[in-house]
């Protein structure tokens, strides 16, 4: 048989190899951030419904107009997005939105920049694209950023600012001066931003989610990504949306069609239901019981001796391990919390550029998920505390 070469070059990502080793030993996986928590019901409700009527087969490349028209109104209430049904698409969860804009905006040799940590599979997508990717760190506990580092990395082959807020693996929530400082020079500079807001509901300690392109001059120049796998706990029915400016939607809806046709037509009622129906205290709520779940692992790992970053959103704690670990490196001390007490952890090689993967400071974390009931926790907990 020929061979051939992939004409790109990238590992899977850490979590998967970690998860696979926590299983081995029936062990708490806080690696992946699955999202092991209950299904609204409603949720459930309308995508059993619409099966029973028949809404399995294809649906508008664009997404069903209910819930097109409830997120439409979810959009505009929450985020203060100017939009309507007509102007949003549906795709195959965030990772579906991004792929459709990355076949639509990137060629080999064009530039895309963002911050480190990084979410590995924007980063892997970019590579298959052939995109260069530069980087702008984000520094210290609070993930600061320099916004003349930012400016310094735009050139005239970049195509757009990616932003992930809150971030992933930093719980990092942007504020409204850092997104001001983001906007101005998005605009000075003339590149487009792509906002991934996947975890828009989860902010702690009274910090406010705020949509970029809500920003003066954003709207025409923002394309906003969003799912609602974490907020309604549905990550494996892969139901996003894609709220691009008005010059590109159509462009986009034709590549979401050739791309992926498109998303789960029941389960999209399943979504639409729940954004119906839900109260704005399924919301409220989520944002208290994932605080309490934060507090629990952070007691926890500050226990077990690594030292954790308290995160101002997502549902992620980086800790540092260096400490406890001296010399080790970020996966070899993710392999000893399996082999030790059975739990898991991402090595910090997976969400680092180039800049800082051999930094002692920054190369030397773990990250793991609290999106777990509240029993798994528990034990990753007391298993913790045995360090």
């Amino acid at each position: 048989m020929k061979s051939f070469t992939v004409p790109f070059d990238f590992e899977p990502p850490a979590l998967r190899r970690i998860g696979l080793a926590v299983e081995r030993v029936n062990g708490v996986n806080l690696a992946q951030g699955l999202c092991l928590l209950p299904v609204p019901e409603p949720v459930i409700e309308g995508a059993h419904t619409a099966m029973l009527a028949g809404h399995n087969r294809y649906t508008l490349a664009q997404g069903i107009i209910e819930l097109r028209e409830a997120l439409a109104s979810r959009l505009q209430r929450f985020n203060r997005l100017a939009c309507s049904a007509d102007s949003l698409i549906i795709t195959a969860g965030s990772t579906g939105a991004f792929e459709i804009v990355c076949e639509a905006m990137l060629a080999p040799g064009d530039e895309v920049v963002t911050f480190t940590p990084f979410y590995p599979y924007h980063r892997n997508t970019l590579k298959r694209r052939g995109a260069t990717i530069k980087f702008v760190e984000l520094a210290g506990d609070q993930w600061t950023f320099s916004a003349e580092a930012l400016d310094r990395a735009i050139t005239p082959r970049t195509k757009f600012i990616l932003l992930t807020n809150p971030g992933n693996p930093t719980g990092k929530v942007f504020s409204r001066a850092e997104l001001e400082q983001i906007a101005e020079i998005a605009k000075k500079r003339d590149v487009l931003v792509v906002s991934d807001e996947v975890y828009e509901y989860l902010t702690y300690d009274g910090r406010e989610h705020i949509s970029v392109a809500t920003l003066p001059g954003m709207a025409e120049r923002t394309l906003t990504m969003g799912s609602y796998s974490k907020t309604f706990a549905v990550t494996g029915w892969r139901i996003g949306y894609l709220l691009p400016p008005a010059q590109l939607h159509d462009t986009l809806k034709i590549i979401n069609d050739q791309m992926f046709i498109c998303a789960p037509a029941p389960l999209q009622h399943g979504v639409a239901h729940g954004i119906q129906v839900l109260p704005e205290s399924f919301y409220s709520g989520q944002r208290v019981k994932y605080s309490h779940k934060r507090a629990t692992l952070t007691d926890a790992l500050m226990a077990a001796g690594l030292n954790p970053v308290v995160p101002q959103g997502a549902y992620y704690i980086v800790a540092a391990t260096s400490q406890r670990y001296p010399g080790r490196t970020s996966g070899e001390v993710a392999q000893l919390l399996v082999d030790q007490i059975g739990v898991a952890g991402v090595p910090a090689s997976d969400f680092l550029g180039p800049q800082v993967e051999h930094d002692p400071e920054r190369s030397t974390f773990l990250r793991f998920s609290f999106s777990v009931p509240d029993d798994a926790l528990e034990d990753a907990s007391r298993r913790l505390r045995r360090l």
